[in-house]
């Protein structure tokens, strides 16, 4: 998992402009408005299957700075979309947000170039973290993500 401090912040009043693939609507409303509450975050969209995921990044393909895939998706996989972004430019970022990462599916989407891979249940303020550092914001100004029902 790369560090915050690896992932090169951005300067100006350049926004962050993010991708969401989730299929949980609550989970899903939960990482938008998580992500909103950081100060030069811009979601742009979110799809909930690896169809219109993939569909939505060959068509906005320069449209986006962080691409988060969880890789359980309900229909299809979020790995589609992961190998989609082994061709994205060096400024994009892409992150797995998923439950139950074992070791070897972390490898994995390394080798697939996640740039980090945060486990839902135990990284989600990682996770934060990492996207502030993306934007420049420090990490003690943390927003922790609201707790599940």
């Amino acid at each position: 998992m790369s560090r915050p401090s690896e992932a090169g912040g951005r300067t100006g009043r350049q926004s962050l402009k993010v991708f969401v693939i989730e299929d949980d609507v609550v989970l899903r409303r939960m990482i938008l408005e998580a992500l909103r509450e950081i100060p030069g975050v811009d979601v742009l969209f979110y799809a909930d299957n690896e169809v219109s995921a993939t569909n939505w990044l060959s068509s906005n393909d320069g449209a986006w700075d962080l691409a988060v895939v969880d890789l359980h998706l309900r229909q299809g996989s979020g790995v589609g979309a992961l190998n989609w972004c082994t061709t994205r430019r060096p400024d994009q970022h892409v992150v797995v947000l998923s439950g139950q990462l074992s070791e070897e599916i972390r490898r994995k989407c390394l080798a697939l170039r996640a740039d980090a891979v945060f486990d839902k249940a135990t990284e989600m303020n990682d996770f934060l973290d990492y996207c502030r550092a993306l934007v420049g914001r420090p990490a003690g100004a943390r927003a922790s993500m609201p707790h599940m029902p």
